[in-house]
């Protein structure tokens, strides 16, 4: 049985670190990655058996709105990764984005990193040991000098448009409706970063994964499970008829 989390967080610019970071080089005036706070977090536990099964197994979510603060926050992501230490951590861009951020909030907050996104060293560790964490934007770009987005692996496997078509852009909640489609947000970015993964498993080589048949399934429990809004179950629900009609068209296909 292989385990992972896949993770996403919401980071905003702070004026204040902003501020002292222009004061320590007044022409530097680019928002810089250390100049960020998060604002929310989501993680979502699935685990895959030697003959391809999934089992979606938790998902969890933190906002300022339901826990206060940033500390409070990386504490509650934190903790859900200490239990962890047998799951490899998945993320998108994370080693450029995610990982800076929660490494800076732990030395602010005196917290102690999961074992994840410690500094190790040693024979036999790898991004994709148990334990360990794993970049996936990383992993597809290799030696490259660039690499596509997450968006852009979803339009490769067939998911519908519909359903990311802008996740790019993640406003600061001004209401409660607000956070709401944050918290919505961040657990289908979990869950759609899940799909990916599960696609690339296949294509190194694990037995007996279906990348349509995976992601219906992960996107259903992901709409029974998660904190989705209303519109998001929606998306969901023609999403994955719009998925079941394609994998029986192959099915008949290839009868």
């Amino acid at each position: 049985m292989r385990k992972f989390t896949y993770i996403d967080t919401e980071s905003y610019w702070d004026e204040h670190l902003h501020a002292c970071a222009v004061r320590v080089d007044p022409s530097d005036l680019r928002y810089r990655i250390a100049c960020k706070r998060i604002f929310a977090a989501a993680a979502m536990d699935v685990a895959v058996d030697s003959s391809g099964g999934i089992t979606c197994e938790c998902i969890a979510s933190w906002s300022l709105k339901d826990q206060g603060d940033e500390q409070a926050i990386v504490r509650g992501l934190f903790e859900h990764l200490y239990a962890s230490d047998d799951r490899n951590v998945v993320g998108f861009g994370s080693l450029a984005n995610d990982v800076q951020i929660l490494q800076l909030a732990a030395i602010e907050y005196s917290l102690v990193l999961p074992s994840h996104f410690r500094a190790r060293r040693g024979p036999g560790i790898t991004p994709t040991s148990p334990g360990s964490h794993f970049d996936l934007g990383l992993g597809l770009k290799g030696p490259g000098k660039s690499w596509p987005h997450l968006t852009e692996v979803l339009a490769r496997i067939g998911i519908p448009l519909f359903l990311y078509e802008g996740k790019k852009f993640v406003s600061y909640p001004a209401h409660d409706q607000g956070w709401a489609d944050v918290i919505a947000h961040v657990e289908l970015d979990c869950a759609l970063l899940a799909i990916a993964h599960l696609a690339w498993l296949r294509s190194q080589g694990q037995q007996g994964l279906d990348c349509w048949t995976a992601s219906i399934a992960v996107l259903d429990w992901a709409r029974r499970n998660g904190r989705l809004t209303a519109a998001n179950k929606v998306k969901l629900i023609d999403a994955i008829a719009e998925l079941s009609s394609m994998l029986t068209t192959e099915i008949a296909l290839a009868a």
